[in-house]
């Protein structure tokens, strides 16, 4: 997703998801997005950019120097529920996913009118590593409803999905994906 940038620097653990405390905060997509890209930040990255929209690909290789970060944190940086206006806005919960082998942190809106519908982020048990952040938006204006299914995996994989739906015109989908 968004963050993984470039840096010599040691990685360090990204404290755990919090669930709601009396004056806390819910987990900070742009918290993380600072811890990463100060841990990235300077790595000679090449990326591979896989553009589709509706159906159709463009296929590119883009240095990590030369990413266009701005638009790509922006996106993510949208879905932030971090701010303590969101504190009980959202359910929290953890499970334990087998399958995989990872703990996830679930957030879900209890209102349909917040913007961030679902927020997952999916840890390593034994060191709360995160492994990878699953997040949907919704937003609807009246005359436009605008989907967004966002994946980052550290250093392996930032994917956003978006649909749009008009009133207007024809429906419009979208998949941008990142590979390291």
């Amino acid at each position: 997703m968004f963050l993984t940038c470039i840096s010599c620097k040691k990685q360090e653990k990204t404290p755990i998801p919090q669930a709601e405390t009396e004056k806390g905060t819910y987990f900070s997509i742009i918290q993380f997005t600072q811890d990463q890209w100060d841990t990235y930040h300077g790595q000679p990255y090449t990326l591979t950019c896989v553009k589709t929209l509706n159906g159709k690909s463009d296929t590119s290789m883009v240095s990590a120097y030369k990413a266009d970060w701005g638009a790509i944190f922006k996106i993510f940086f949208e879905s932030d529920i971090g701010d303590p206006k969101y504190l009980g806005k959202y359910r929290f919960s953890t499970f334990d996913e087998n399958l995989l082998g990872t703990r996830c942190y679930y957030y879900e809106a209890m209102n349909d009118s917040l913007y961030t519908r679902k927020l997952q982020i999916s840890t390593d048990p034994t060191n709360n590593k995160i492994k990878a952040i699953y997040i949907e938006t919704e937003k609807y204006n009246g005359l436009t409803q605008r989907s967004q299914k966002l994946l980052y995996e550290p250093v392996k994989l930032i994917q956003i999905q978006e649909y749009e739906k008009s009133d207007t015109g024809p429906a419009k989908n979208s998949i941008t994906q990142y590979r390291f």
